[in-house]
This record gives C-alpha cells, sequence and structure tokens, in this order.
C-alpha cells in the first residue's frame, strides 16, 4: 500500500511539473492547432488524413497539448445576435485602474465575449451589448474615461436564418461539450441523430455557430504569441479579407485561431510569429490588403472567453419547466 501511494505520489509531482512546463510546439502541433482553430469539431481521423499521422498519434498529440495547456478548452462561439446582442463594444482599461467596481459597470450593460490582459498593463474587453441597453453605451464609457486606453463600436454580423427552439437546445449542449458526438447529442435531447445533423449543419452554414479552440500564449514556447485587430473598410469585404490573410500570408505567421469575432467590420485573429520582429513585418502586410482600413497588434498575457451569459441567454429562449408541463397537460387533454 506504501508503495502504490508513494508511486501515485511521484506521479502527481511528475504530472504537475510538466504542466508548469511550457509546451514547445513544433510543425506538426503547429498544424494540428491550425486546423483545430478553424474547426474545433474536426475528427482526429481528419486531421491525419490530411496532415498525414495515424488517428491515435493525432489525439495524443493534442491529449499533450491539452495537458500542457497550449489548449485551454475547445470553444463553440455563439453568434450574439441570436441571442438579442446586436452591437459590439470593444475598450482596453487601464490594468492597475481594474476594480470589480468598474467590472460591475461593464455588466450591467452587456456580457463579457472575451477578456485579455495585455503587454504593457491594458486589459481589453470585447462586450456582447444587451438588447435595450444601447443608449447606456457612452454613459458607460464615459464613466470608464480615468482608466479607458480606447475603444471601438461596432454591429454583429447579420444572420438571416431564423433558429427554433431545437436549435437552442441542440447549441446548449455543443457549448457544455464542443466536440459532443452526434448521437451523443440526440441521446441527451432525445432529438433524432438526423435532426440533430440537419440543424446543426444550418446553423454553422449560417454563421449562427464556429467551433474552435481557446489557446494558451503563455504555455508555448518557440513562437510570439500576438493578438491582430483588423479594421475593415466596408462590411462586403469581410470574408473576402480573411480569405486573402490565409491564403497569401500563412507561409509567414501561424494563425492559432480562426476570426475570434462576429463583428461586420473587424476581424480579431491571434497569431504566431517566430520573433518580435516578424510581428511588425505581419501587421504591416495584412494592413496593406485591399479592403483593411487598419491592423493593430497586442501581446497578449492571458486570454479568457466566459460562457455563462451565453447558456442563460439560451435558457431565455426556451420554455421553463412548468411552461412544457402544461404544453403536454394541454396536448394530453387535447387527445382525450
Amino acid at each position: 500500500m506504501v508503495i502504490i501511494i508513494y508511486n501515485a505520489i511521484i506521479l502527481l509531482i511528475d504530472n504537475i511539473q510538466q504542466r508548469l512546463q511550457k509546451y514547445s510546439l513544433d510543425g506538426t502541433d503547429l498544424k494540428i492547432l491550425n486546423l483545430l482553430a478553424a474547426n474545433g469539431r474536426l475528427s482526429y481521423r481528419s486531421i491525419g488524413l490530411t496532415i498525414g499521422l495515424t488517428t491515435k498519434s493525432v489525439k495524443s498529440r493534442v491529449d499533450r497539448m491539452l495537458a500542457a495547456r497550449v489548449i485551454e478548452r475547445f470553444l463553440t462561439r455563439v453568434n450574439p445576435s441570436v441571442l438579442g446582442y446586436n452591437r459590439i463594444s470593444a475598450f482596453a482599461l487601464r490594468k492597475n485602474k481594474l476594480t470589480q467596481e468598474l467590472l460591475d459597470r461593464i455588466n450591467l450593460i452587456g456580457d463579457i465575449q472575451y477578456q485579455f490582459e495585455v503587454m504593457g498593463g491594458a486589459v481589453g474587453f470585447d462586450i456582447a451589448i444587451k438588447e435595450g441597453t444601447e443608449d447606456k453605451i457612452e454613459l458607460l464609457l464615459n464613466s470608464l474615461r480615468p482608466a479607458l486606453l480606447g475603444q471601438i463600436q461596432s454591429r454583429n454580423r447579420e444572420v438571416s436564418y431564423k433558429l427554433t427552439q431545437t436549435d437552442y437546445i441542440i447549441m446548449k449542449q455543443l457549448i457544455k461539450n464542443p466536440r459532443l458526438e452526434i448521437g451523443d447529442i440526440a441521446a441527451a435531447t432525445a432529438i433524432s441523430p438526423k435532426t440533430v445533423r440537419r440543424r446543426l449543419d444550418k446553423m454553422t452554414r449560417n454563421h449562427v455557430l464556429e467551433f474552435s479552440i481557446l489557446p494558451n500564449p503563455d504555455a508555448m514556447k518557440g513562437y510570439v504569441m500576438f493578438f491582430l485587430d483588423v479594421k475593415i473598410k466596408n462590411r462586403s469585404y469581410h470574408q473576402d479579407v480573411l480569405q486573402r490573410i490565409y491564403e497569401e500570408l500563412h507561409e509567414h505567421f501561424t494563425p492559432l485561431s480562426s476570426d475570434m469575432s462576429n463583428q461586420e467590420d473587424s476581424i480579431g485573429l491571434l497569431l504566431g510569429s517566430e520573433d518580435a520582429i516578424g510581428i511588425e513585418s505581419i501587421r504591416s502586410k495584412i494592413e496593406s490588403l485591399d479592403g483593411v482600413e487598419q491592423a493593430n497588434a497586442f501581446l497578449p498575457i492571458k486570454l479568457a472567453c466566459p460562457q455563462e451569459w451565453v447558456l442563460k441567454a439560451i435558457d431565455k429562449k426556451l420554455p421553463s419547466s412548468n411552461e412544457r408541463r402544461e404544453s403536454s397537460e394541454n396536448i394530453a387533454s387535447k387527445m382525450h
């Protein structure tokens, strides 16, 4: 028994030490990260076929990156507009001026999609503005003025697709586990696998849902991670600019995330450069693309993507347990 406990402690210490060490990425890891950033639901088999590895090898590498927190977690991103959030406010505050009181003010107006701490003592926020509070955003920003470093206002990407209650039920399962299999979603929701697959395809195609990863810049070794905020001259340029970034510049940097925003007039990318000098070269190349107004680079230390508010917003779109019970009783009474 003593030997078993001793061995267990040694394994635990070893595991902690491995997690504390930065993970040294190689070219194969980067390819896997890029594929998962573009589609976090890609199967390990599909990734293996794309880059020439076995399914087992791909899973092993992903497991190691999860253990080392290179990948903090998989993400299901929901377009806020389908939850009643039509506007986005992005701004940066001085870290030494950030207080709980300021955070409380922010939460009164909207919900935090992304929060990131960057080099230079700044904390950035990407806020989905609550319906009915749009006129209060200027009051909020004025109240933040002593700590405010910069601000951007934009609209969410419009979605013409009309969601059903079935869509919201499926969406909720995927936020909890972005890589949940179709069959598991069906079993958890009592919705047929065929319906789950069809509704999921429609939501993905119509930019309601996107699947990606949340990387951890602090856990990576060998590359300098930076966030690039790209302002678009006209919303019609959005997809064309994003495609050109990937097609023309993929050899010069490592895109560790797909478009991190649903805004019509901006693109958010987490990128990797082999050295700090290359960051300015990458930034200027992207800024020179047709349709780009400006590109600003930031060096993130920490990234966060809270999603509790998304689950709460989805619950508001679904009938309560009492409403579901009353509906069932009404149906039963009509049958009699």
